[in-house]
């Protein structure tokens, strides 16, 4: 029997079924199982949100990255699921670093802060 590419929401995995995962309880009882994500899973998000609002993409983030109870899930799920699921879920997928990753700060300005405030005096 000849291995066949296994894939999971477009993204090649091994053989069963897991990328470098890693399971979840969630406070519902029900067990999540998160895959690591690349860049195409955030394509993905993006287009399946159809906003550049963070958290929308946030949430189709989570349902391109993982499995409940065994079941692949799409975004409108995560819209329809238990709040305390869905911020622990967030927090696995995003930890506190989304916003900051997705939108940096602007870059500091030289000194001129310091040289305008002393012409004034």
């Amino acid at each position: 029997m000849v291995d066949e590419a296994l894939t999971v929401n477009g993204v090649a995995v091994t053989g069963n079924g897991s990328r470098s995962g890693r399971t979840i309880a969630l406070p519902s009882g029900r067990k999540a199982e998160l895959r690591a994500g690349i860049g195409r899973d955030l394509m993905r998000a993006q287009r399946a949100a159809q906003s550049s609002e963070p958290a929308a993409i946030i949430f189709a983030l989570i349902a391109e990255l993982a499995t409940i109870d065994g079941r692949r899930i799409v975004y409108e799920d995560v819209l329809a699921m238990d709040l305390a699921d869905v911020l622990v879920l967030q927090e696995e997928v995003i930890g506190g670093n989304f916003h900051e990753a997705a939108f940096p700060p602007p870059p500091q300005s030289p000194a001129s802060s310091g040289s305008a405030s002393a012409s004034r005096s």
